[in-house]
């Protein structure tokens, strides 16, 4: 999750900026599937990667999963937004490319979630990020993202309208899953 403001309560998780209450990553295995919160202090590495690939075919999985947890948690559907799939694709090519898991990449084309979303041309009113790696599936994923506060903030926030979501593999096979969620502005 990435999100960040002076004041992390729920009515004021509509600006963001940088929370200092920040979910900590969930590591389920040493090298294994790894969650990232809003930890951009915090860095994954692996051996360098020389190519990566990103794809869009898991988002509407990673859509739909995530619009099945807000209905079973009494909340209406996010409506995927093609803008926001881009973001999320810029994400998680650079992820796999660096083979790191964080929402600041200072040596990345799109350094922070603003900067995707600009280049992916989504004016924005609101907007969250959810990144994992290392998990088999996109239900694992999804799954793993409902347990840590940060994550699960972002899927029940009721100021989100819109989602977006992509994954790309690095030349080991790991798989990085990117979410961006937005309200438009």
């Amino acid at each position: 999750m990435h999100r960040g403001q002076d004041d992390c309560t729920p009515a004021t998780r509509i600006r963001f900026v940088r929370c200092r209450v920040a979910a900590i990553p969930l590591i389920l295995l040493a090298l294994g599937p790894i969650a990232c919160a809003s930890s951009d202090t915090a860095t994954y590495r692996t051996a360098p990667s020389p190519s990566a690939t990103a794809s869009s075919v898991p988002s509407a999985t990673l859509a739909d999963l995530t619009n099945a947890a807000r209905i079973r948690a009494g909340f209406g559907p996010l409506t995927v937004e093609p803008q926001l799939n881009i973001a999320a694709q810029l994400q998680a090519a650079q992820l796999a490319a660096l083979q790191v898991l964080q929402h600041n990449i200072p040596d990345g084309s799109n350094p922070a979630p603003s900067d995707r979303l600009a280049a992916a041309g989504y004016a924005w009113r609101a907007y969250g990020e959810n990144i994992a790696s290392g998990y088999p599936s996109a239900a694992e994923t999804v799954a793993a993202w409902m347990n840590p506060p940060g994550h699960r903030d972002n899927i029940l926030n009721p100021a989100f309208t819109e989602i977006g979501t992509a994954s790309a593999g690095d030349v080991t096979g790991r798989q990085y899953r990117v979410r961006v969620f937005g309200k438009p502005g």
